[in-house]
């Protein structure tokens, strides 16, 4: 299904527009304004609270810090089911969408963006000649700390820009280019980093709306957030755990690609690589989903 198709050629779903019931009942554009502007302000503050609990381990480019670092966004998710329920009165469960957390879609999503990778991973690995930066049993020792803090943080972030954002937002404007290139743009833009990228800080921008795109898209043609959140999570897990560009979150990754300051060509490669694993992750769930569809009527089978 594309981008611009689906009721009134608006890209509405009947998925969809059960994702977004609940939101109808309070959709005034303030309560979403201010309760994205709360959850802000919370997030930013265990941000604080963290960095300053990981300074005395070395800073949050340290693998502890790292881990104190996404586990700040325990204060975004937080924010969020604080705005949901004082500004909008609903619970945390009508973020995620209607079933709740769907376990067999989240291994579906996690599944499509791992066999992406997998084909793509060896491509990358031959072009950069990455360091692997510490031993296998050392990495696998950090794995059961590491990959839930990634989830954390993968979820948070579904839950906020593609649960509370573009909920509030499709229960109050028709267009989609308010509810699903707002969210995704705000997305990109807060990933904006001109100190760790140079540059490429413009394709990061780029290149993260665009993934927000897409993980919007599932969201859309699911009406849950459980694929999105599978999607989002194998694809940090291989970002951040296994193959990083050198970066302050690159501390818990097995390999590290050789970089060096200043390199922005091959630098940008492997942005354009990972954004374009991204889209073939995407393009597989689709196609996974779309079988799943024909087999089943079972509304959990994508």
């Amino acid at each position: 299904m594309s981008l611009t198709s689906g009721a009134h050629g608006s890209g509405r779903t009947a998925a969809l527009e059960a994702f977004v019931v609940p939101a109808r009942r309070r959709p005034a554009l303030w309560r979403t304004l201010v309760g994205t502007l709360v959850a802000g302000a919370l997030w930013l503050f265990i941000i604080g609270f963290c960095l300053a609990l990981a300074s005395p381990l070395g800073g949050a480019a340290t693998r502890a810090g790292l881990l104190l670092f996404l586990g700040s966004f325990a204060g975004l998710l937080a924010g969020v089911v604080l705005a949901a329920a004082v500004l909008q009165c609903r619970g945390p469960g009508t973020l995620i969408g209607p079933g709740g957390l769907r376990p067999r879609a989240f291994c579906v999503g996690v599944a499509a963006a791992a066999a992406a990778a997998m084909v793509a991973g060896p491509l990358t690995l031959a072009a950069t000649a990455p360091t692997q930066q510490m031993s296998l049993a050392t990495w696998a020792a950090w794995l059961p700390l590491a990959l839930p803090a990634v989830l954390l943080q993968s979820a948070a972030e579904e839950v906020a820009f593609r649960g509370f954002l573009m909920q509030s937002l499709a229960a109050r404007f028709a267009s989609p280019l308010a509810w699903w290139l707002g969210p995704a743009l705000l997305f990109g833009l807060l990933h904006w980093n001109p100190q760790g990228l140079g540059a490429n800080a413009w394709l990061g921008v780029v290149a993260t709306t665009a993934i927000g795109l897409l993980l919007a898209d599932v969201t859309r043609a699911t009406g849950n957030l459980s694929a999105a959140i599978g999607l989002h999570f194998a694809n940090n897990v291989m970002a951040m755990l296994v193959v990083a560009m050198p970066s302050p979150v690159s501390s818990l990754a097995l390999f590290v690609a050789e970089v060096a300051p200043g390199e922005t060509v091959l630098a940008r490669r492997l942005m354009l690589a990972d954004l374009g694993v991204t889209l073939a992750a995407w393009a597989l769930w689709r196609v996974i989903a779309a079988r799943r569809r024909l087999q089943s009527q079972d509304p959990d089978s994508i």
